[in-house]
């Protein structure tokens, strides 16, 4: 049987789960995982809040996944409003499109330049030329 390496933060958890179970309090818990772990400890906040997840009844130590948010701004609804805009004003910044759309500035830029195949486009209305 090999060994396998646990990460340090997974270790403190198992650590953290075996002894919230045992009814010891987080501010114990703390000090020993200081005591084991010195500077590499995982944080007060962190340790209390492992705490009471496992004592209200969480079994993994494994942090739980979270996915990366989409790309919610660029949707055909504000392509399409973005084009119509440019369509009725090129003079609009993309400052003032992001604004009327509801979107950030580098959401509006991509649509401009990636989606509609505009190559020129003011960024500012702050510093006209």
């Amino acid at each position: 049987m090999t060994e396998q390496e646990v990460p340090t933060t997974v270790a403190q958890r198992i650590i953290i789960r075996f002894l919230a179970n045992e009814g010891v309090k987080p501010t114990e818990i703390l000090t020993r995982l200081q005591a084991q772990f010195r500077d590499g400890t995982l944080s007060r906040t962190q340790v209390f809040d492992w705490a009471k997840k496992f004592r209200s009844g969480r079994d993994d130590v494994e942090n739980e996944s979270h996915e990366r948010r989409s790309r919610s701004s660029v949707t055909d609804e504000n392509i399409l409003a973005v084009r119509e805009l440019v369509q009725d004003d090129r003079r609009l910044t993309v400052v003032e499109i992001s604004s009327k759309v509801g979107i950030s500035i580098g959401s509006a830029h991509t649509i401009l330049s990636e989606y509609l195949g505009y190559h020129k486009a003011a960024y500012s209305s702050l510093n006209p030329r």
